[in-house]
């Protein structure tokens, strides 16, 4: 009796100690990719806050009041301007800009820069909330370490991705290309932040909604600041 009593007692400890681990999902990083040229590089020496303006895809808007685009897709770019001001750029109206560049239709960068008064321009190349980061490792946090273990499942959750690309307005010149990654889940995602289909045996992730919009604006802010880093580097 005293040794069934034992065994039940140890049993339940070793599974105690087992339930006290937590399972959670980390992906791996995509790395960033960031590119300027000399001339670039020489250019912030010398020039610590140059005119700037933000060209977005949607290049058809006129006046910044008039834009057609998405009040998502302005946060984000909103948020990019900001972060500009906020470093002592001269952040010039987009809108205008545009509408100065229709009306002069030209496509010369150096008559771009008598006519706007701008020095660089910072496009917008692709702000992507949908980039599907997967892996079918899982982390058991216990009190003391961790542990990964290879799983037979594939997680899936949305991370997103924004590029930039920096034209030099004077040389008329593609000078710095920057592609900035956000990693779902930084810091672990626990395995009941899934959704799943399918039989036990044979369950799938379900994707479900895309990054989220203040997540975006979050995840942007850092990359401009970033941006802002890498020229005055």
């Amino acid at each position: 009796m005293r040794q069934t009593f034992c065994i039940a007692t140890l049993a339940l400890t070793i599974l105690t100690s087992c339930s006290s681990s937590t399972k959670i999902i980390k992906f791996p990083k995509s790395p960033d990719e960031v590119y300027a040229n000399n001339n670039l590089k020489e250019f912030f020496k010398t020039n610590k806050t140059p005119n700037i303006v933000l060209r977005v895809p949607n290049n058809n808007d006129k006046a910044t009041s008039n834009t057609s685009n998405s009040k998502d897709n302005n946060v984000l770019y909103n948020a990019i301007e900001k972060e500009l001001l906020r470093q002592g750029f001269s952040v010039r109206d987009r809108g205008l800009f545009n509408e100065l560049l229709s009306k002069s239709q030209t496509t010369d960068y150096s008559k771009i820069k008598e006519l706007t008064n701008t020095d660089v321009i910072l496009e917008v190349v692709n702000i992507d909330p949908a980039v599907v980061y997967t892996t079918n490792k899982v982390t058991l946090v216990g009190k003391k370490k961790q542990t990964e273990q290879i799983g037979n499942v594939d997680y899936k959750k949305y991370g997103a991705s924004v590029e930039f690309r920096i034209i030099m307005v004077k040389n008329n010149e593609i000078a710095g290309s920057y592609k900035y990654n956000y990693q779902p889940c930084p810091t672990g995602c626990e395995i009941g932040a899934f959704s799943f289909s399918g039989k036990r045996a044979n369950q799938q992730v379900v994707l479900k909604e895309t990054v989220s919009v203040n997540t975006l604006e979050e995840f942007i802010k850092l990359c401009t600041q970033d941006l802002i880093k890498s020229f005055r580097a």
